[in-house]
């Protein structure tokens, strides 16, 4: 079971490994297009870690809108909170 308050460390870990950063690459500001691996077929190697991590179905209209490292965030909690009732 995912505590919620793991969550955005657990998404920035994935970010790290999906897009090969350092952690001091990532900020809640950092944007799609300003990583060099984040561009779409990056942002599609996202959406799977994250249906694989989190055991999540995210609908493309969501995984459009993940612009920003929070947006990111922001849509796994609100999607693991959606899935428990919570």
């Amino acid at each position: 079971m995912t505590r919620q308050r793991d969550v955005p460390q657990r998404v920035e870990t994935l970010l790290q490994r999906v897009f090969e950063v350092a952690p001091r690459q990532l900020r809640d500001e950092t944007r799609r297009g300003e990583l060099d691996r984040w561009d779409s077929l990056g942002h599609l190697a996202l959406i799977e870690a994250l249906r694989e991590e989190f055991a999540i179905d995210i609908p493309p209209e969501l995984a459009l809108s993940m612009d920003t490292v929070a947006d990111v965030k922001r849509i796994t909690s609100a999607l693991l909170q959606g899935q428990t009732g919570g």
